[in-house]
């Protein structure tokens, strides 16, 4: 696995987070038993990070799925995604 590729399980959901340095963008998939049930990609603001610029490319692909990651974890715990999923 790559430092631009995250990959973990939550709440009985696969999570696939990859970050493309070229685009600056981080693209976020989540399946559920064998189906995806969630796709997206979302540019990655990197104000959010002051130093980000002078980082090296294995710290900002670790900054970038996390902040992927994060949000998607969020989706999940509110109910979102998932076979839990509110109505």
């Amino acid at each position: 696995m790559s430092e631009n590729n995250l990959q973990f399980e939550y709440e009985g959901l696969h999570v696939s987070v990859n970050y493309n340095p070229s685009t600056n963008s981080v693209t976020r998939t989540v399946t559920e038993s064998g189906k995806q049930i969630h796709h997206d990609e979302l540019t990655f603001d990197k104000s959010l990070v002051g130093s980000f610029e002078v980082m090296s490319a294995e710290e900002q692909a670790k900054i970038a799925t996390a902040w992927g990651a994060a949000g998607i974890k969020s989706r999940i715990e509110d109910g979102r995604l998932g076979s839990t999923k509110k109505a």
